[in-house]
């Protein structure tokens, strides 16, 4: 069984694209020292074979203007969204000794969008199948659908790469598998009698061969989208700190925003998992995020009061980066808007009250 190298730093095989762009010759390339990293810096996911894959470079130029001229708008608004989650999928992937830039999958399956549903009947961030969903744990209810839900889908999404990973042990098989399966992707290497994706590519459905061209597409546009003079744009629903609280007392979103104060619009787009906006009364309590206002106003309204929850010190966060930029570079604010905060991770559950969540960014202004 393949293991993952430790995770320490977290570049990729697409370091090449962000430090030079894309190129007519990746083969040319690689004889230039682009990497500007120092090589301990250098994980398991850096690429490994670059003239392998040089027929994807025209297919990711053609996906980079997809996001940067035809889609732009669309571009923009994706963007806002991973500054919200982002962060989360660092944390979950940092727990499994996973590259941080895995998290660029989900703009490929979903644009960063929750309520995304394939024909197919993929859904959410990270488009499981229902079989597969409930393979990893998550449930699949009337009123509740844990694909959507941005912290279980997300668990369950790095479990799942953790596991393709450790059967295929290639970064490059594991995102083609992701998207086609495992079943298809050995039923592919069979056929190619080889492990070299380059040569497992062309046994493997239209939308996978591709799937890579647009994998290194949304991560190169993710560090270059000032180049094109994009700016991320954060959705009010998700600017801001958030807070996790455990609700008892009541059983719909409707309930919790008199309580609140706050929109159902805005409860909905932090909870998407709660798919009917109720849930059945005796459920024994479910877990919502709010914003820390409305949040406290909730609890104060019950007379619950949380367990004093400290801000991480600065020392503890050293791990933490921004959410759009190399590894290499510094923290440093995106736009006038948009400022870093750190990339603070999470306190540990609280066994009375709230589980405390910072944003990387909070927006000031409109979005």
């Amino acid at each position: 069984m393949n293991t993952i190298s430790p995770r320490g730093v977290y570049t990729l095989l697409l370091l090449p694209y962000m430090a030079i762009g894309f190129t007519d010759s990746i083969q040319a390339n690689a004889d230039h020292d682009f990497l500007r990293v120092h090589p301990s810096q250098v994980t398991v996911f850096q690429r490994e074979n670059l003239p392998a894959l040089a027929h994807s470079t025209a297919n990711s130029r053609e996906y980079v203007n997809m996001y940067t001229v035809t889609g732009k708008v669309h571009t923009a608004a994706m963007l806002g969204r991973g500054l919200y989650y982002f962060p989360i999928y660092e944390r979950h992937l940092s727990a499994q000794n996973m590259p941080l830039e895995l998290k660029y999958l989900s703009m490929v399956e979903s644009e960063l969008r929750t309520d995304v549903e394939s024909a197919s009947g993929a859904a959410g961030l990270w488009q499981f199948m229902p079989t597969t969903a409930r393979n990893f744990g998550l449930r699949i209810e009337s009123w509740r659908d844990e694909r959507r839900d941005p912290e279980a889908a997300t668990g369950a999404a790095v479990m799942y790469l953790k596991e393709l990973y450790a059967e295929f042990g290639n970064w490059e098989l594991v995102l083609g598998a992701y998207n086609c399966g495992s079943g298809r992707m050995r039923n592919a290497i069979r056929r190619a009698r080889s492990t070299d994706f380059a040569l497992v590519r062309k046994h493997l459905p239209v939308q996978t061969q591709q799937y890579l061209a647009k994998f290194y597409a949304a991560a190169y546009i993710s560090h270059h989208f000032q180049d094109f003079q994009i700016a991320p744009v954060v959705p009010d629903a998700l600017s801001g700190g958030t807070t996790r609280i455990e609700v008892l007392e009541v059983n719909s979103f409707l309930d919790i925003s008199r309580i609140c104060r706050t929109s159902v619009g805005r409860i909905k787009r932090l909870n998407p998992q709660y798919t009917q906006g109720v849930w059945p009364k005796g459920s024994g309590g479910i877990w919502m995020v709010l914003p820390e206002e409305p949040a406290r106003r909730y609890l104060a309204h019950f007379n619950r009061v949380p367990q004093r929850i400290d801000v991480l010190p600065e020392e503890a966060l050293s791990a933490s980066r921004s959410a759009y930029l190399p590894v290499t570079e510094p923290h440093r604010i995106l736009n006038s808007r948009l400022v870093d905060l750190g990339g603070r991770q999470p306190a540990k559950e609280q066994s009375q009250g709230a589980q405390r969540y910072y944003s990387k960014y909070f927006l000031r202004g409109e979005a």
